[in-house]
């Protein structure tokens, strides 16, 4: 794929061939294609989901610290 930058024209390549990945490398993209699948919107509420979370362990971990002394 070429692309008109100013006077000049500029290839874009799809993958460095240093980072190219081989299935048979073992590495499971699936996780990176699920994500790219959903919209913003999609994704901004699974990090709210995340932090959520995270921060019911960090109190259950003071709750926990806090009955021990």
């Amino acid at each position: 794929m070429q692309k008109e930058h100013g006077s000049e024209k500029m290839a874009l390549r799809e993958v460095s061939p240093s980072y190219a990945v081989h299935a048979d490398e073992g590495i499971d993209l699936s996780l990176l294609k699920d994500s790219l699948a959903k919209t913003t919107w999609e994704r901004m509420q699974a990090n709210d989901d995340a932090l959520n979370f995270a921060e019911s362990l960090r109190a259950a971990m003071e709750k926990r610290n806090a009955k021990s002394k």
